[in-house]
């Protein structure tokens, strides 16, 4: 029987799900060659460059994916990182400017791209971002800690600990007899059982990879958006 584009896609999945990455690629290859504009079979060959650190054909089909369709928030987000991973941050930045243009009221948008500066030293445009996602989403624990971290970096020591205490207190993973006395630099690690159980629970996409990005634990609040994006961003972006 002729094998179809699912067919090689799935098994494809199936060498993703063993963690078997270099040996997936034929087989997507081989159906994007039958549906060469298929969304879902150039993301997850994407996430699979990019997991093999392979940046350079990973931004080949995200490029893609954001011609397809070029006002769609998270291809240009998701190719932002692999701009920044590949050592292009003028690109990343202009991915990451353009996915906040398309989405202004999402807070995610401005903490993302608030790690990225802080990242490339631009600690300023870090805060102000962050100040901005609080703005829209004033109960997000994880922005008050890593917008402490920055104060911290700017010198700005009062803030920083009013940023760290906000943090803590909306935490809801710690309980009150765990709480540091000021310590709350540790809520993104403290927090990684519950993000992950979370990120399996609610699955966008076939392709679930484990190890593949940390940074999205630095940058989402328990909301709706980290349900959405909360796979993509994990491991390689850690410092």
């Amino acid at each position: 029987m002729k094998q179809t584009a699912q067919d090689h896609f799935e098994k494809g999945i199936a060498h993703c799900d063993k963690n078997q990455f270099e040996e997936a690629i034929p087989y997507f290859n081989q159906a994007l060659e039958l549906e060469p504009k298929n969304e879902e079979f150039l993301y997850n060959r994407a996430k699979v460059y990019f997991r093999i650190k392979s940046f350079e054909s990973s931004l080949i089909d995200f490029s893609q994916l954001v011609e397809i369709k070029p006002s769609n928030a998270y291809y240009l987000s998701d190719r932002a990182v692999a701009h920044h991973l590949n050592g292009d941050n003028e690109a990343a930045m202009n991915d990451l400017n353009k996915a906040a243009e398309l989405e202004p009221l999402k807070p995610f948008r401005y903490s993302s791209r608030a790690y990225v500066k802080e990242r490339i030293g631009d600690l300023k445009g870090a805060l102000a971002d962050y100040e901005k996602c609080l703005e829209l989403d004033p109960k997000d624990a994880i922005a008050y800690n890593n917008k402490g971290l920055v104060e911290e970096k700017l010198g700005y020591i009062a803030r920083s600990k009013e940023s760290f205490s906000k943090a803590d207190a909306l935490d809801p993973v710690k309980q009150p007899s765990q709480k540091p006395d000021n310590n709350s630099k540790e809520l993104i690690s403290d927090t990684e059982n519950k993000l992950d159980s979370e990120s399996i629970e609610s699955k966008p996409e076939r392709l679930t990879l484990s190890s593949y990005f940390r940074t999205i634990k630095a940058l989402v609040s328990q909301s709706e958006e980290r349900r959405t994006f909360g796979k993509f961003l994990k491991g390689l972006f850690k410092k």
